[in-house]
């Protein structure tokens, strides 16, 4: 899966760098996913189309969540993570 997401810049570095943030909603699999990418580029690493590859952001912070009935089924019951944590062996 390929995604390209277009983010904000919230801030300008005393150095002239942009901090940027970018988020998504989509839908897989009747699931809500969401993605959120923050981090520091440098002003060179933005290509003429006006992206950025995310490998060249620094202090990046990827995440990567969601919620629907796959993601609830695969979380343990909280009976099950009572007992998880009284008795981990």
């Amino acid at each position: 899966m390929t995604l390209r997401l277009a983010g904000v810049v919230t801030q300008v570095l005393p150095n002239g760098n942009p901090v940027v943030a970018a988020r998504q909603q989509f839908v897989v699999n009747n699931e809500l996913r969401n993605l959120q990418v923050t981090g520091v580029i440098r002003p060179q690493d933005i290509a003429s189309d006006n992206t950025v590859l995310h490998d060249r952001m620094a202090e990046a912070r990827i995440a990567y969540g969601g919620r629907g009935q796959l993601t609830d089924l695969q979380r343990a019951r909280w009976g099950q993570q009572m007992i998880d944590i009284l008795m981990p062996w």
